[in-house]
């Protein structure tokens, strides 16, 4: 009864359907040959168990389930003309000199040279090196909170520093200055934000003001300001823990990089270029 039983689930397996359809459409071509003509090796279309599982597996990934014994049966057949194409292109030359395809088969080689990293870990040493040398790219930014007034352009320096003294004074900053669509009020903003809002360098003359201080002018690209400095809270390097997953997928990408590189050097020093019209230049 067991051997019963494991022998129904394994004809409902997927994969033995694929070996099975896959059995009938080449059976078909044989069929359909001309009698009496053996098949050359370069005729002979098969259907490995990488392939098969690679069909299953697509076919999951799309649909989240197995196939149907029809739709293993299209997914063969269509898996058998293609290759049947390819084989003629091939032979008819069609793969030479297209763009596309030559990128394709680099990227494909590119990608097994580098596809190794992907499955490195490294130890706690060298993980930890790597974040310290490139600790900058990790680094959380300052940031600043403020509260700010825009002040129309032709303002005088006795006009400012009024309107500086009625802000100390407690005067509501909305009910001064001229409209616009600024924000009257900037909560945590980082340094490099506030310069791609403000203009470059207005971020870092903002960090050098006394705190909780009405000041100004200071001049953005909007205009000139006066500004409270509300927070500013410094830049810093969160821990490697806090991190571990990114940094780990920047190291291996870099090592990615790296094993290209080296293969390709390698690779390189297999050939000798030849240009029109130039000695042989490459070594």
């Amino acid at each position: 009864m067991a051997f019963t039983d494991a022998l129904s689930a394994t004809l409902r397996s997927p994969l033995v359907h694929f070996f099975m359809l896959g059995g009938l459409v080449f059976a078909l071509y044989g069929l359909t040959a001309e009698p009496g003509v053996a098949p050359r090796l370069d005729d002979v279309i098969t259907l490995t168990d990488a392939e098969a599982d690679r069909l299953a597996d697509d076919f999951h990934a799309g649909w989240g389930r197995a196939p149907t014994r029809e739709e293993a049966r299209a997914l063969v057949r269509d898996w058998a003309i293609e290759e049947a194409m390819v084989r003629e292109a091939r032979a008819l030359g069609l793969d030479q000199g297209d763009a596309m395809i030559r990128n394709r088969l680099r990227a494909k080689v590119e990608f097994l040279a580098e596809a190794s990293a992907a499955t490195l870990e490294p130890d706690a040493a060298t993980l930890a090196a790597y974040y310290e040398v490139n600790a900058a790219d990790y680094a959380e930014p300052a940031r600043i909170s403020l509260t700010q007034v825009l002040l129309p352009a032709a303002v005088s320096e006795a006009e400012a520093g009024a309107l500086v003294a009625e802000l100390r004074d407690g005067a509501d900053p909305q009910d001064l200055g001229r409209a616009t669509q600024l924000p009257p009020r900037i909560e945590a903003m980082a340094l490099p934000a506030l310069d791609r809002v403000f203009g470059a360098g207005f971020a870092a003359e903002v960090a050098r003001l006394a705190p909780g201080t009405w000041t100004g002018p200071l001049t953005s690209a909007y205009g000139p300001h006066l500004l409270r400095l509300d927070a500013f809270t410094p830049g810093a390097v969160p821990p490697l823990d806090s991190l571990r997953e990114k940094v780990l997928a920047d190291w291996r990408y870099d090592e990615a990089r790296r094993m290209r590189d080296r293969y390709t050097e390698e690779l390189m020093s297999r050939y000798r270029l030849v240009l029109p019209g130039m000695a042989e230049v490459a070594e």
